[in-house]
């Protein structure tokens, strides 16, 4: 009997923690499924998209996202914990600056096209999360998708980014999620009809797609 794929869109910033880990635990609940059951769609979203272009140093970026010192202290440690439960290593302390994340997306859009999207996204969370990485800066994000994502040429990657090839693909995916009024993110899509905001355990998302396949199922038979 084939299977029915469900398609997932998942809008996340590559400088969120929370969708890091929240795509992380996507995977997990995709790992328990047939193959080819279901697709992530990595959409972008920019958490701040008047970010200067080349990004700001720490000490200028926190400020702009947070209210106090101790809201500031308590994200990094709720946000470090939470990944901890599920393997993910979350170094904070490593990153000095928080880039510009347009780059980034746009070399997640390009990636998608060539069937590499998932490893080149996974990889550059890391990079930026883990090792401390400037995912704003060009050279860096083909070593980082050149590392999760093998299969790519980084010669034709550095190519596409460089003439301003995923420019399109990541403002119409920023148009889509200013229509549907997203604010904040990760936000997870299941099947053009199921959602789910947050950061939520492999339980709950695997519970999303049961019920994108539930709805899904439905509509075919009328």
């Amino acid at each position: 009997m084939a299977v029915t794929e469900i398609p997932v869109d998942v809008f996340a910033d590559l400088t969120c923690p929370w969708c890091y880990i929240g795509h992380h635990r996507l995977g997990e609940a995709i790992a328990a499924e047939p193959d080819g059951a279901v697709l992530v769609r990595a959409r972008a979203f920019e958490l701040d998209p008047t970010w200067p272009p080349e990004g700001l140093a720490i000490e200028d970026a926190y400020p702009r996202r947070f209210a106090t010192i101790e809201a500031l202290r308590e994200e990094l440690e709720r946000s470090t914990d939470e990944a901890a439960r599920s393997g993910l290593e979350l170094r904070h302390e490593r990153v000095t600056h928080i880039p510009n994340t347009r780059l980034a997306h746009r070399a997640v859009a390009l990636a998608t096209r060539r069937g590499h999207g998932r490893p080149a996204l996974m990889a550059l969370f890391a990079g930026h999360f883990r090792d401390g990485r400037d995912i704003g800066d060009l050279d860096e994000v083909l070593a980082l998708v050149a590392d999760g994502a093998p299969g790519l040429d980084s010669g034709e990657l550095r190519a596409a980014l460089t003439a301003g090839d995923g420019e399109r693909e990541v403002a119409a995916e920023e148009g889509v999620a200013a229509r549907m009024g997203l604010t904040s993110v990760p936000f997870f899509l299941a099947g053009r009809s199921v959602a789910l905001g947050g950061v939520h355990d492999t339980a709950s998302f695997a519970q999303l797609i049961a019920a994108a396949r539930q709805r899904l199922a439905a509509e075919a038979s009328g």
